[in-house]
C-alpha cells in the first residue's frame, strides 16, 4: 500500500475561493462557557467575530482549519496578513490529535484596525497546552506532522472581538 504524501504548503489565501482549507469556529461552549463567534467569507479574506463571555471560568474562542497532514520542516518563517481589533491573538499549529493536546503557538500583537503583515519566526514558537506556555525547548521535529492551524482569541478579556485574515505564507 502506498503511503500518502504530506502537503508542503507555500501559501494559504482566504476568501470565498479557498477550497483546500476550510475554517470553522470552536468556542468555550465545549467546556460550559457562553462565548460566541462566527465567520464571514469575503472575496479575498475571512472575518472572524464574536463575543468572549467569562462564565464558569471559561472564556475562549478560536478559528481553526480542517485537518490536513502537512510538513513545514523546510520553513523558518510564517507570514500572516491580517487586521485586528487590537486584542492579542495567538496563531497555533496543531501536531497532535485532539484540541486539548499540545500545540506550537505564537502571540500576535498589532495596531487596531490596520492591515499589516506580521512575520512569525518558527524558532520563536512555544509549545502550549490549553493556552498555557510549557516550559520546554522547541521541538522542531513536530513540524513534519502539522495537522491544523488555529487563530485563538488570546487572554480572557470579556467583550467583542474582530479578526480579519487575508493570507498566510510559509517562507
Amino acid at each position: 500500500m502506498k503511503k500518502a504524501t504530506k502537503l508542503i504548503p507555500t501559501e494559504i489565501n482566504f476568501g470565498i475561493h479557498q477550497y483546500r482549507y476550510r475554517w470553522l469556529t470552536f468556542d468555550d461552549k465545549a467546556t460550559g462557557g457562553k462565548s460566541t463567534s462566527e465567520l464571514e467569507y469575503h472575496h479575498d479574506r475571512i472575518t472572524y467575530t464574536g463575543t468572549i463571555r467569562n462564565i464558569n471560568n471559561s472564556a475562549w474562542s478560536c478559528m481553526r482549519s480542517n485537518k490536513i497532514d502537512q510538513d513545514l520542516s523546510l520553513y523558518s518563517l510564517i507570514e500572516i496578513t491580517l487586521k485586528t481589533d487590537g486584542r492579542p491573538y495567538a496563531f497555533e499549529m496543531e501536531y497532535n490529535e485532539g484540541w486539548q493536546n499540545e500545540k506550537l503557538g505564537y502571540m500576535i500583537h498589532t495596531l487596531a484596525h490596520h492591515w499589516t503583515t506580521v512575520q512569525l519566526p518558527i524558532a520563536e514558537f512555544k509549545h502550549v497546552k490549553l493556552r498555557k506556555i510549557l516550559d520546554k525547548e522547541l521541538d522542531t521535529s513536530v513540524l513534519t506532522q502539522v495537522l491544523r492551524y488555529n487563530f485563538h482569541v488570546a487572554e480572557e478579556i470579556k467583550g467583542p472581538f474582530l479578526l480579519e485574515i487575508a493570507r498566510i505564507r510559509f517562507l
